[in-house]
């Protein structure tokens, strides 16, 4: 079962890294549902899905798209050029006028967007117009479209698809990569706020449009703490997350899938230690052979602590390291073709923070590479572990060197900055039971890093970021654990 590791492959092998670059077919075949897929497809009116980038938002939602399709139900895509004209707000419209606004637009580019999905060019300028009006239900103007147009379908499952319609009068509406061009200011908090205030209001009043999107964590944040009103959404988030389990089981399946290995029911009784030797050893050397806490351990252990509880971060990881594979003209990822991937992915990790954030710190990347070792530090197993006073101190000096400023207008202060860092993930919190390390990630406890309140932990920079930031050794990187991390 030998692999020649060219592009082609890899990507059929591993998967894209992103679900709009995958083929429909290969991601119905290799999805996996952790808990949160249930919860999008509830027959509820509002579903809206948040986590960091990475973490399968636009796979989740892609996935329940081809569901609807499956299944007859009517459903629209819309992306962010579709309400590029709603983005662009006057700075001063009153926020309630930018809601009916978001309100009447939505409704047309559903509207629109529903009947060319079922027959192109069929609908003249006039009736078009009536997709201008503010006062109609989506679903009553689509009901009436459909009911003129259905003679011209001559596609069988888009027939289906306009009786299930006319049955139940559902649509479905996937909304997502709306925070593409964030920048973290006020205008654009106000316009998501506006925008998830109208989707509401629009669900209420019309009981057969069923939303769902797909929103940044950070962006959810910073709306959800600036507009009181956003509570009333708070029953309708998702927080997609992923266990280190859930992500090597992720993989699992997309190895399995591509040789087409046993039933899949399979997976859920083998343990990670099988799940190395039986499945991933295809591919990949199911013992890396490291030095110090990597020495000759599972190789699911350097692969869980350079993730960031995200599947894409492996997808990228395994993408390296696997055209490393290939330059070497090995038949499978051996240890050093891993070993040789952790720089660069570090940096393109680092790389993928200053892209995301910078909008909302514009010296990111220079505060971020000033937590580099100094001479003294580099050799220390406590570089890049503080305590809250020592992470304080250390900020701190990092603004003697750095002018550092919030784009939203947040006043600057060190606590300040550490909640920031610890919002991007770029540190995580750490605290120990029994003698062994357990990290805690803001998805999963977002008010440890709080201003006002020291919850006792300490905080860490994640190991993806290390060679970055210390960019002379790769066995120094290694050295400085002193806990299996994960």
């Amino acid at each position: 079962m030998a692999i020649t590791f060219d592009d082609v492959t890899v990507r059929k092998l591993f998967g894209s890294e992103d679900a709009e670059s995958e083929d429909p077919e290969r991601l119905k075949e290799y999805f996996l549902n952790n808990g949160a897929y249930n919860d999008l497809n509830a027959p509820l009116p509002l579903r809206i899905v948040t986590g960091h980038k990475g973490v399968g938002k636009s796979a989740l939602l892609k996935r329940a798209f081809l569901d609807d399709q499956e299944n007859n139900i009517l459903a629209v895509e819309i992306q962010p050029n579709d309400i590029a004209e709603l983005m662009a707000s006057a700075p001063d419209e009153p926020f309630i006028q930018k809601i009916e606004r978001w309100k009447s637009g939505i409704k047309r580019i559903v509207a629109q967007k529903a009947v060319d999905s079922m027959i192109s060019g069929s609908i003249d300028n006039a009736t078009q117009e009536k997709f201008q009006n503010a006062g109609q239900k989506a679903t009553a103007f689509i009901r009436r479209a459909i009911e003129i147009i259905k003679p011209n379908i001559n596609d069988q499952a888009n027939a289906l698809i306009a009786d299930s319609f006319l049955r139940d009068n559902v649509i479905r509406v996937y909304i997502d990569d709306i925070d593409r061009g964030w920048s973290a200011s006020q205008s654009d908090i106000s316009n998501i706020s506006a925008l998830l205030n109208a989707i509401r209001d629009l669900c209420n009043s019309d009981k057969g449009l069923q939303c769902r999107i797909a929103l940044r964590t950070d962006v959810y944040f910073l709306v959800r703490t600036s507009d009181e009103s956003t509570d009333k959404i708070e029953q309708d988030i998702i927080r997609l997350q992923w266990s280190n389990d859930e992500i090597l089981r992720m993989i699992t399946i997309r190895v399995m899938t591509y040789f087409n290995m046993r039933n899949l029911n399979d997976l859920t009784t083998l343990s990670q230690a099988r799940i190395s030797k039986e499945i991933l050893s295809t591919v990949i050397d199911p013992i890396y052979s490291g030095r110090g806490l990597w020495e000759n351990v599972p190789v699911s252990v350097p692969l869980m602590s350079l993730c960031r509880k995200r599947p894409r971060d492996l997808v990228k990881l395994l993408h390296a390291a696997a055209r490393a594979a290939g330059k070497s003209s090995h038949s499978i990822i051996k240890s050093e073709d891993l070993t040789s991937a952790f720089e660069a992915y570090s940096d393109e990790r680092l790389q993928d923070l200053v892209n995301e954030f910078r909008s909302e710190m514009p010296e990111i990347k220079n505060v971020l590479l000033k937590f580099k070792p100094s001479k003294k530090e580099k050799h220390a197993s406590i570089n890049y572990k503080f305590t809250t006073d020592q992470l304080i101190n250390k900020i701190k000096n990092i603004r003697q060197q750095v002018r550092i400023e919030f784009r939203s207008g947040t006043s600057v202060s060190e606590r300040s900055i550490l909640s920031f860092l610890y919002k991007i993930d770029f540190i995580i919190a750490r605290s120990e039971s029994d003698g062994k390390a357990k990290w805690t990630y803001f998805d999963q406890r977002r008010f440890l890093a709080n201003d006002a309140i020291d919850f006792g932990f300490q905080w860490e920079i994640h190991l993806a970021y290390r060679w970055a930031i210390q960019p002379n050794d790769i066995q120094d990187v290694i050295d400085s654990l002193d806990d299996i991390s994960g």
